[in-house]
């Protein structure tokens, strides 16, 4: 009797496989074949699952944002509220810091390599934020457009700064700060709307 196969199972299985190699070597620092070789498999059946390298590596970027996503939503949804939760947002990113930096990283080199090759990944960045945007707005009860871009542009330019080596953010006193005023923006620029 032919094995039966799970193939979104398998495919959740390599997305796991491989996003260890992504970060440990890097997008260019692997090809298809290398890549087919850690994990076992062959090329034409990697390519079975994923049509490219690009879009493995789209695919595996996905898989840990969501994966990091359910992280964030359980952390923050136990405080009681949004100004605790905006407070809290420091501590996670403090503690997590080497994996984001790691991931970010890697998102910027891939995304270099894309632009050099003429590649238009807008749409893949856009579905990246859309993604962080609406988790932002539902633990933060955020309506407002503004609020919420101020928020996770906030985050990224921590993570901008930490790539550029300025290790000392004093995101606590900042997000402290957040806390108290992210709430009076968000109801001022709902109302005009």
């Amino acid at each position: 009797m032919p094995k039966v196969i799970d193939h979104q199972a398998y495919r959740i299985h390599l997305l796991e496989e491989v996003t260890p190699l992504f970060l440990r070597f890097g997008f260019e620092g692997l090809t298809t074949r290398q890549l087919a070789q850690h994990l076992g498999i062959s090329t034409g059946k990697l390519y079975h699952y994923f049509a490219s390298k690009e879009v493995l590596f789209e695919a595996a970027c996905r898989y840990w944002m969501e994966r990091d996503m359910s992280f964030v939503r359980a952390s923050l949804e136990q405080l009681p509220g949004p100004a605790e939760r905006i407070r809290c947002i420091p501590h996670l990113l403090q503690e997590h810091r080497s994996k984001f930096d790691s991931q970010n990283q890697l998102l910027l080199q891939f995304s270099q390599m894309q632009q050099q090759k003429g590649q238009n990944i807008t749409p893949f960045w856009e579905e990246l934020y859309a993604s962080w945007d609406r988790l932002t707005r539902d633990l933060l009860e955020l309506r407002s457009d503004f609020a919420s871009q101020l928020i996770c542009q906030s985050i990224d330019a921590i993570f901008l700064q930490w790539m550029q080596g300025h290790p000392e953010v004093d995101m606590f006193h900042y997000f402290e700060r957040m806390a108290h005023w992210l709430p009076v923006i968000d109801k001022g620029e709902w109302e005009l709307q």
